[in-house]
């Protein structure tokens, strides 16, 4: 596998249709805009229907692909169901909508923000339009996986301690947990839709925006700008996971180090290779979200 791959090398998408999930800024807006240049079909989300369709007008403008925009809160059950009822057989759903979260804010369900819009939003989705996914889900976790500790009996912090770092580093080893399950069921199932993680590395986005300093939040993007990917080049991983033959079950990241880089295969953390725990994860999603896997 060659370690200088780009949107560049990517193969002609025409006839496939791809959704991104958080596709209006940042990295996602990357992905679409490069999926859409190479003729595929791209369903973009985001907060509102608003929001969503004005750039994916404009993705729709500069490529002259067919682009949509849909409003999808993946905190929201309801949204979620809506978005999912109106969406038509995709080749590929892309999650790579996530978040930091700032403070400890609660769902209506009563979910913690930060698992409920990673994991648990992302989760149901995917159980209810699986049927309609004809080649492979693609999960987007970080490198701050390898710092979680995912405990399926309290997701949401009522006997633990929040913290903003804590939440977010559990959510995104959920997401490789999650993956690994789901892989796992597809292949037991005997599906040829396949899932596969990928981590775009440290991207110089908003998502960089960690604290309520803007001071200090302009002091980390001035950093990542020198050190992380582009948006674009973070982009590649999520590319790559969505449109190369790759195996089931893969784990696609930037090379080196994992900061930086073209796409390439990488190894999983000894957390994320945990069939049992990826299964008792499972389970506690499926519970929460009242949803289980459809094949």
């Amino acid at each position: 596998m060659t370690s200088t791959w780009t949107a560049a090398h990517m193969p002609r998408l025409d006839g496939r249709s791809i959704v991104v999930t958080g596709g209006t800024r940042g990295i996602g807006l990357a992905t679409a805009r490069a999926a859409a240049a190479s003729g595929a079909r791209v369903v973009i989300t985001g907060r509102s229907d608003e929001s969503a369709a004005d750039v994916a007008a404009t993705v729709a403008a500069d490529t002259g692909a067919q682009v949509v925009g849909r409003g999808l809160d993946l905190t929201d059950r309801d949204s979620i169901l809506r978005f999912a009822d109106g969406l038509d057989d995709v080749d590929v759903l892309l999650h790579n909508a996530g978040i930091i979260p700032a403070a400890p804010e609660y769902t209506a369900d009563g979910f913690e923000s930060g698992m409920a819009t990673n994991l648990l939003g992302p989760f149901l989705l995917t159980n209810t339009v699986l049927p309609r996914v004809r080649d492979r889900v693609v999960v987007v976790t970080s490198l701050v996986h390898r710092l979680g500790v995912v405990d399926p009996a309290d997701l949401h912090f009522a006997r633990r301690r929040w913290s903003q770092k804590r939440a977010y580093a559990d959510s995104k080893l959920a997401n490789a947990q999650w993956a690994l399950e789901l892989d796992r069921r597809l292949r037991e199932a005997g599906s040829r839709t396949a899932a596969v993680l990928c981590h775009p590395g440290v991207a110089a986005t908003e998502i960089t925006s960690l604290t309520p300093l803007q001071a200090v939040n302009d002091g980390v993007i001035w950093a990542a700008a020198r050190v992380a990917n582009t948006a674009e080049r973070a982009a590649d991983c999520e590319l790559y996971a969505a449109t190369m033959p790759v195996p089931p079950g893969a784990f696609v990241g930037p090379r080196g180090r994992g900061i930086r880089g073209a796409p390439t295969l990488v190894g999983r953390s000894q957390a994320a290779s945990d069939l049992r725990a990826a299964g008792l994860l499972w389970e506690a999603a499926a519970a929460q979200t009242r949803s289980e896997f459809p094949l």
